[in-house]
């Protein structure tokens, strides 16, 4: 397992291992602005078998983790005009947004599911990284089935030996996770009440 500080993945050294690990199939584990995520390149079939094994699932689509509002809608169809006008503005937050996915995304990458979860964290340092190597990242919980989340990168390289490369942000604080929201139904519907889930309340009473 290569370990690299976060703060030095901007380096040309350690951003070409990354790059290289990530066009390898290799799996990553990564800070967000919630918890660590596990995952790697977005549109490699192989990749998500992997993840599948590390984590004992292989029955629910894994979330997506993009650079900017350009990239979500290279993945997502009929967005809804509420985001566009305002949740939207939630972003980069602590939210995964469920879209209908783009018809041409495989749906193998999606679990053969017709939505897709897309993040685009608070973390610059993160989207920059993703922004130039133009390339979604998979994104989960480092967890197995049933377990907690681990968010300290010494367990995560202890109970996950599998993984290729680990982006070492410390200990990150405790976190519920993201907040999901259904935006394939009207109104959008609250799927899981994470980080920040009041501000996607506040937005709701007023629009």
């Amino acid at each position: 397992m290569i370990t690299i500080p976060f703060t030095a993945i901007a380096n040309a050294v350690n951003f070409k291992k990354i790059s290289a690990c990530l066009h390898d199939d290799g799996v990553i584990a990564y800070p967000t602005d919630t918890l660590y995520g596990l995952g790697g390149n977005f549109y490699s079939v192989a990749l998500l078998e992997k993840i599948d094994r590390l984590k004992n699932r292989g029955d629910q689509p894994y979330s997506v983790v993009v650079s900017s509002l350009a990239m979500l809608e290279a993945l997502a169809t009929d967005i809804p005009n509420l985001f566009r006008r305002s949740l939207s503005g939630l972003l980069p937050g602590k939210f995964t947004f469920l879209f209908a996915a783009n018809p041409a995304v495989d749906r193998r990458l999606l679990k053969n599911s017709s939505l897709i979860g897309i993040r685009i964290p608070g973390l610059p340092p993160l989207l920059q990284m993703i922004e130039k190597l133009a390339m979604p990242l998979v994104s989960t919980s480092v967890n197995r089935r049933g377990e907690m989340p681990l968010n300290d990168p010494a367990e995560i390289a202890a109970a996950f030996p599998g993984i290729d490369l680990l982006l070492d942000n410390g200990v990150l604080p405790p976190s519920r996770g993201s907040t999901i929201v259904d935006l394939k139904v009207s109104p959008p519907r609250l799927v899981r009440a994470g980080d920040d889930a009041e501000k996607f309340k506040a937005l709701m009473a007023w629009a």
